[in-house]
């Protein structure tokens, strides 16, 4: 019977899905609907409880995959409750017949099961909507079990939905967080939220605030990894996606986390391990870092602990490349230097660890001076780049490479944004070896896996490099007197550092 039931809406569904591929709405509101073999997994994490009626919600319901799969999983329990009484958003209009269509198959299906379902479908924006009944401080509006999948585009700064969040105390840079940091206020006490969002806000930033938030108002139970970007959604979604169970409990720092992990999503390879709360959050960071650290990352994590450096104690910094190629006037960019250019650096300029320049292709490797550009630039020297994004089909997430103006040219540089860059004072490092060193640490598997614990994206923020931890001046410039004017081989590099940093 269920599976005759969950066939029909995801036929429903399927027929509805091929209609709106490229349809103006799913572009607008960035939101992928969830295959119910992951919706199906996700409700499997909900644990029953004793009532005789459940309030449910589902806040971008779509065409109710997730409600299905909830009420599917609810039907399976020993103790199933006399009602269910499910609120469901949905704020595409041209999704509502199908929606409905939907939830009339799930009430006879309830009503075979002898459940009550009530059904009240709101097609109105949830943010708004939610915003006012959490201000209005009413048990009623809360909720026992919440299933999300939420829309993933970002929140402008000055955008409305941002500075309503901000009077409410809720600072999120894009639509999923807002969602989960604004539903689990709904929850009960002891309520439960499963939701399945991308895995970017496990770090940097612009999520610092939001982790700190969910860490103190949830606790987390469990999280689902998949170990590929792609056969979770249909559609074409670039991001690592994890799976997170909450309840409206207080967290522990020495609470078990269940973490599990697969490849696809018929979640039929499943492995599964054990931490504690202190071991996904480190105590005492500052960042809030949710880490997922699998069994073989254990002599990982502790090599890098064991590195006693921060960069504030190396005098060093790292900013953000100040150039945003885009943004300069046509005329100060060009492919054909002449006397008065100078070099701007890309990702692409790297070769083999090193700066190379110029290289002619599509970017424009040649800037002038400007009053509009003068403070971005930085004066000739040596610097340690590393790329801000790497593409999903490269092997590594952390690249780093050497500028060394000697071997470039000895007027001021410009550093393009999709760079971070490794300075004192905005200025050059204070000799070749330390950048060596630098350089050669930073393309180590060592920081390259440490850094795979808590990023699931492609991208590489100046917080991530600030937190990690760095070996010793003296360390560093040792490292650097390793080779000369080529990185050595991935085998090499590991080598090294395995010697010098951690041999005994």
């Amino acid at each position: 019977m269920i599976t005759s039931f969950l066939d029909n809406i995801n036929n429903n569904s399927t027929a509805v899905s091929l209609n709106r591929l490229n349809t103006e709405n799913k572009e607008k509101n960035e939101q992928y609907f969830t295959p119910l073999s992951v919706a199906s997994f996700m409700s499997s994490m909900f644990k029953p409880q004793d009532k005789s009626a459940i309030r449910f919600l589902d806040a971008g319901a779509g065409l109710g995959n997730l409600t299905a799969s909830f009420i599917s999983t609810v039907c399976k329990w020993e103790n199933k409750p006399q009602k269910i009484r499910a609120v469901l958003y949905e704020i595409d209009s041209t999704l509502i017949p199908g929606l409905n269509k939907n939830m009339e198959l799930a009430k006879e299906f309830c009503e075979n099961n002898n459940i009550e379902l009530e059904v009240t479908i709101i097609n109105q924006d949830y943010i708004d909507s939610c915003i006012n009944d959490i201000n209005s401080e009413d048990s009623k509006n809360l909720f026992d079990y919440i299933l999300l999948n939420p829309p993933y585009k970002k929140m402008g700064t000055n955008q409305r939905h941002k500075q309503s969040l901000m009077k409410i105390g809720i600072d999120v840079p894009n639509f999923y967080a807002a969602f989960v940091a604004l539903s689990y206020r709904l929850l009960n006490k002891k309520a439960q939220l499963v939701c399945i969002i991308p895995r970017s806000f496990c770090n940097g930033q612009y999520f610092k605030a939001f982790r700190k938030d969910l860490t103190t108002k949830v606790k987390m139970e469990k999280l689902h990894v998949f170990d590929s970007r792609k056969n979770i959604f249909k559609d074409d979604v670039l991001q690592e996606t994890l799976i997170m169970y909450l309840s409206r409990n207080k967290q522990n720092a020495n609470d078990r986390i269940e973490v599990t992990q697969s490849v696809k999503d018929e979640f039929s390879e499943i492995i599964t391990i054990q931490k504690s709360f202190e071991e996904v959050v480190f105590p005492n960071d500052p960042e809030n870092l949710i880490r997922i650290i699998k069994d073989e990352d254990t002599t990982i994590v502790e090599r890098m602990h064991n590195l006693n450096c921060v960069l504030k104690d190396l005098n060093i910094s790292v900013s953000t490349g100040p150039i945003v190629d885009f943004r300069e006037h046509p005329s100060l960019l060009s492919h054909e230097g002449n006397i008065w250019s100078l070099p701007i650096i890309y990702p692409e300029n790297f070769v083999a660890g090193f700066v190379k320049w110029p290289i002619f292709g599509k970017k424009p490797g040649f800037i002038l001076e400007s009053e509009s550009n003068i403070n971005k630039l930085r004066e000739p020297g040596i610097y340690v780049l590393v790329k801000r994004m790497s593409s999903k089909e490269e092997r590594k997430r952390v690249v780093a490479a050497i500028y060394n103006s000697e071997k470039t040219s000895q007027r001021k540089v410009a550093f393009n944004n999709n760079l971070n860059y490794f300075h004192v004072n905005f200025s050059s490092l204070d000799n070749l070896n330390l950048a060596r060193g630098l350089s050669l640490y930073l393309n180590s598997s060592l920081v390259d896996n440490y850094f795979r614990t808590f990023s699931g994206s492609t991208q590489v923020n100046v917080g991530d490099l600030k937190s990690l931890k760095y070996p010793s001046l003296k360390q560093l410039e040792f490292l650097g007197t390793q080779y000369d004017e080529k990185l050595p081989s991935q085998e090499r590099i590991d080598h090294i550092i395995d010697n010098i940093l951690f041999f005994s």
